[in-house]
């Protein structure tokens, strides 16, 4: 079946691409389902990771190749742990903050020591964590931009902006409530 569609990938082109990546994604699924998720890695973002290296492998595979489809999982595989890997080792690489709850006052506009007071008893309370209290402090009282906020806590910018939503949503509800 492999030659068969590796034969008319080389001859007619599309969408016989396609049709060979399809046929991989039941082992890729298999591959992707033993590795860790990692909170700064999105799904969507590793799965086309994998997409691309299948595809890579796929343009330099010959048509006579005896185990086209074990090769492409292997390159997806391959690529998802580059990802990975590369997450994990920038975890660990990270400078830490000697005290990363501090959230520098002299940084913020007049007024806002209220609001940080309410963003630290909010954290103590559980309503929301202090990576999301820290993310709302630095987006949303320092003004700084979200992608260098979202390095600074380890999530993507898409991730960290709907972490930051969902948080602020909780954190509404929780004040209308007067819970803490």
């Amino acid at each position: 079946m492999w030659r068969a569609v590796l034969r008319r990938r080389r001859e007619q082109g599309e969408p016989w691409d396609t049709v060979a990546v399809d046929f991989t994604v039941p082992g890729l699924r298999r591959a992707l389902a033993r590795l860790p998720r990692l909170p700064e890695i999105e799904a969507c973002e590793l799965e086309q990771e994998v997409l691309t290296a299948v595809t890579a492998e796929l343009a330099a595979m010959p048509v006579g190749e005896p185990q086209a489809e074990l090769r492409l999982v292997r390159a997806g595989d391959r690529a998802a742990h580059r990802r990975i890997y590369a997450a994990q080792r920038a975890r660990r690489t990270a400078t830490v903050p000697l005290d990363e709850n501090v959230i520098p006052l002299h940084l913020a506009s007049p007024g806002s020591a209220e609001v940080f007071a309410v963003l630290e008893r909010a954290a103590n309370a559980g309503i929301i964590t202090k990576e999301e209290a820290e993310l709302i402090a630095q987006t949303r009282l320092e003004r700084q931009v979200m992608v260098k906020a979202a390095s600074a806590v380890g999530l993507s910018v898409r991730a960290a902006f709907r972490r930051r939503a969902a948080a602020e949503q909780r954190l509404a509800t929780a004040l209308a409530q007067q819970e803490f």
